[in-house]
């Protein structure tokens, strides 16, 4: 990260207090500020920046290549007051450089009756690699990123975009995620945006989890989940929220669930504290389904013990979506004990033929499908779309190829 221009804006939101934060890369180490502007204000209000960094050596390099090591510059992240409300100008940078103004959307408060939308969809990637400091590669056929960013950018019923692990798929290029933050900047400046990791972001074999049952490798390139944490701040592995009438849980498929772990006994004290007068939807994800078709001996061996684990909880605090992430196309079952399970990992990254089975509880597959999943949420339901788009379409803008309700 060379340039000295704020770059790769994003914000998220305060997982307690429900306040904007406002993030950005720059490579130039001076004191950040966010200048804003709420509706009726006249002049800008200005907030300072928390700045963070890594090296090389800050990640699990067993398992990494020095010679693709690449500056990453430096992460900067501002809170907004939680008090602001609706449309917010905002732009961000240090002493030289500024940002271009963007418009936020502020948060929609726990037990706001507001009719929203949410983006839900995993591993992504993006449209043109930059593999080494010459050369950069864009693979034919193998990613339809932009369109599927494309129709986000353009979806105004958004409020939020919730991205379930395998981002950027850098593995160790951390050019890669500079072109990924680049091009989803449209989309990630204009609401939160919420982001957990997957096996392309944190798996490494130094270090992590490796249960002799697991197909837990070397899959983030060395990374162990550091570009990740420090672009994206995120409280913990796994952390959970409140939006509108809703409250999200973000497991970690790549950190231990099994019965009595850390993360299974967070999950159980997550769900059992729950207000569902104030959020009376429950909505969990996790990278890694639970109920799939698609059958491959090392994941089916991952999957066989991940429901057992985390099915019960699911049915005993009557959690009513469970989205996952990890094979690249989209499938949603019927109801499950109580639970709709949808696979969304369609977001761009490359289709492969799959064998199937288990298709007696599957409602809808879309195998050769990318895109995302749009669920609006309304008080009396949870109303999903899946948008999409296929190679043998000559028309590039998603359409719809999957709806479905779930009702209190």
């Amino acid at each position: 990260m060379r340039h000295l221009e704020p770059t790769q804006g994003h914000v998220s939101m305060d997982t307690v207090t429900g306040a904007l934060k406002v993030h950005w890369v720059s490579g130039d180490p001076s004191p950040g500020i966010v200048e804003y502007k709420a509706a009726g204000d006249s002049e800008w209000s200005v907030r300072h920046a928390s700045v963070t960094t890594y090296d090389y050596e800050d990640m699990c390099n067993r398992d990494g290549d020095p010679k693709i090591y690449y500056d990453p510059g430096f992460f900067y992240t501002a809170d907004l007051p939680a008090s602001l409300e609706g449309e917010i100008r905002v732009r961000f940078g240090g002493i030289h450089h500024r940002s271009e103004i963007f418009t936020v959307t502020a948060p929609v408060p726990p037990s706001s009756d507001e009719p929203h939308s949410v983006a839900l969809f995993g591993d992504m990637g993006v449209q043109g690699y930059y593999r080494g400091p010459d050369a950069v590669d864009v693979p034919s056929g193998s990613w339809d990123t932009y369109w599927v960013v494309d129709h986000m950018r353009s979806n105004t019923r958004l409020r939020m975009a919730v991205h379930i692990g395998d981002v950027s798929y850098a593995m160790g290029y951390a050019r890669v995620w500079d072109l990924f933050g680049t091009a989803l900047e449209g989309v990630a400046m204009r609401m939160p945006y919420m982001v957990s990791i997957g096996n392309h972001e944190f798996d490494y074999t130094s270090g992590g989890w490796h249960p002799s049952w697991g197909n837990f490798g070397s899959d983030s390139g060395g990374e162990c989940g550091v570009p990740t944490k420090h672009r994206y701040q995120f409280p913990y592995w796994y952390y959970s929220f409140s939006f509108g009438l809703v409250h999200y849980v973000m497991l970690s498929s790549e950190h231990d669930w099994t019965e009595g772990s850390e993360q299974w006994e967070w999950l159980d004290e997550q769900l059992a504290s729950v207000d569902r007068l104030v959020t009376p939807w429950l909505v969990v994800t996790a990278h890694r389904p639970m109920l799939v078709s698609a059958y491959d001996p090392p994941q089916r061996a991952v999957e066989e013990h991940m429901y057992p684990a985390l099915g019960p909880l699911l049915k005993e605090h009557q959690v009513d979506l469970f989205v996952a992430g990890h094979w690249h196309y989209y499938e949603r079952t019927h109801p499950v004990d109580g639970t709709v399970h949808v696979l969304a990992g369609s977001a761009g990254a490359e289709v492969v033929a799959e064998r199937y089975d288990n298709l007696s509880r599957t409602a809808a597959i879309w195998p050769f499908v990318r895109g995302y999943v749009e669920l609006k949420v309304t008080r009396e339901a949870l109303e999903g779309t899946f948008y999409g788009i296929n190679d043998t379409m000559t028309n590039r803008h998603l359409t719809e190829f999957d709806h479905f309700i779930i009702f209190k």
